[in-house]
């Protein structure tokens, strides 16, 4: 209870109690925390011993994944062409969302991803990999890539010979010469990239790697690999919110602790200046209906039409390798590494993607290990990883145009 002489020093001085309540709110919580100092250590080498039996059920469950982790081989059918290339795509990275688990399984395990890769050779046809996780169903992946693309064919990837090998090791004992790098959206992620049209050929990106496998010359070599996970969780909510707040015109989200020193500042404000006006007209001015330039309506339609579809979480990397050594190799392996990011350079609209450095990455792109993507829609996925065209001048021998008789094929 306050004594009189506190009282009337408060009542004369406002700001002083004001300066001797962190005070005492500081003497209150050492207290307390001297009274509970036990329960709380023993809760913090629980919640600590709880981390750790996570962490180690996390590492497990990756390591199961690589272990029983397959590599197969995609072959388009003969006269695919880009439309339905792409349109098949849609179709595939729509459906396979439902890959992800629930979600305590997702707390235990985390979200297994898929790799899609382009391997380009001298002399050879754009090979496409899929690189699949011990835990995906490989029957719902067979029958989702037949479902996208009928006619398809699904095989095993081919084991090098002995000779193959010898040569590897030779070319690993002589070093390669190596660029690469990774590619990130440039802006925020709730801004959409381009999705050209399918019929236009033109801006097909596989069209543009199939020009620079074309250009390769003995010895050169070049990968590049797209990660995907379904996103969900936290993140995605994160994502929807975001938008719905940009739809809505409201203002971002604060912290509560940015919350609690704003009311606390404009409180001690009206204390010292003696003024009402922030406290009466708070929350109580009625807002003037926003006017939007017919720019800002457009982005802001796209940013709705992206959150309509399934998000996935992407990561793209590339390099390129060759045998040669001496600065000419360097200067012709940077050009194939530049020939490489500049086919998704073509899908450069409300967003845009950028490359980064990225360390050894042979090394990484072997390790197809994905730990934070790029938030893309399904669209925007389909326009960077789909089949490659096979209409006539292109098919090869290997295309088929109807699907293969069950004995020629692997069932994955």
């Amino acid at each position: 209870m306050s004594t009189p002489s506190n009282t009337f020093a408060s009542i004369t001085n406002p700001t002083s109690g004001i300066a001797d309540a962190p005070t005492a709110a500081w003497e209150r919580a050492c207290t307390w925390l001297q009274q509970h100092l036990v329960l709380l250590i023993v809760l913090a080498v629980l919640a600590a011993a709880c981390l750790a039996v996570l962490a180690k059920l996390r590492c497990a469950a990756r390591r199961r994944w690589y272990a029983g982790a397959r590599v197969v081989t995609v072959l388009p059918p003969a006269g695919l062409d880009p439309a339905a290339a792409v349109a098949g795509a849609r179709r595939l990275w729509w459906d396979l969302p439902s890959l992800a688990p629930p979600r305590w399984k997702r707390l235990v395990a985390g979200v297994p991803h898929l790799a899609v890769e382009y391997h380009l050779a001298a002399g050879e046809d754009l090979a496409v990999r899929l690189w699949l996780p011990g835990p995906v169903p490989t029957a719902r992946i067979d029958a989702a890539l037949r479902a996208a693309w009928p006619g398809t064919l699904v095989l095993d990837h081919t084991r090098t010979t002995p000779q193959q090998n010898d040569e590897s090791a030779a070319a690993g004992k002589a070093g390669l010469v190596v660029t690469g790098g990774t590619v990130r959206p440039e802006r925020p992620e709730h801004l959409p990239l381009r999705v050209p049209d399918a019929r236009d050929e033109s801006l097909d990106p596989l069209r543009a790697l199939e020009a620079v496998s074309g250009q390769l010359a003995e010895g050169e070599s070049a990968v590049v690999q797209i990660l995907a996970r379904p996103a969900v969780g936290r993140r995605l909510r994160r994502y929807r919110r975001t938008v719905d707040r940009m739809h809505s015109g409201r203002p971002g989200r604060r912290s509560a602790l940015a919350s609690f020193v704003s009311v606390l500042v404009r409180e001690v404000m009206e204390i010292v200046t003696g003024s009402t006006s922030t406290a009466t007209t708070h929350g109580t001015s009625e807002q003037a209906p926003r006017r939007l330039d017919p720019q800002q309506t457009e982005e802001l339609r796209e940013i709705r039409a992206k959150k309509q579809q399934p998000q996935w979480e992407v990561a793209l990397r590339y390099y390129a390798a060759t045998t040669h050594h001496g600065p000419q190799a360097a200067e012709r392996v940077r050009g194939i590494a530049d020939a490489l990011f500049g086919a998704f350079a073509l899908l450069a609209g409300r967003n845009a993607l950028a490359r980064h450095r990225l360390p050894k990455p042979r090394v990484v792109i072997a390790a197809r290990r994905l730990r934070r993507g790029a938030l893309l829609s399904a669209g925007e996925l389909a326009a960077l990883a789909h089949l490659p065209a096979r209409t006539e001048a292109l098919a090869s021998g290997q295309a088929r145009s109807v699907p293969a008789p069950p004995h020629t094929t692997r069932r994955l």
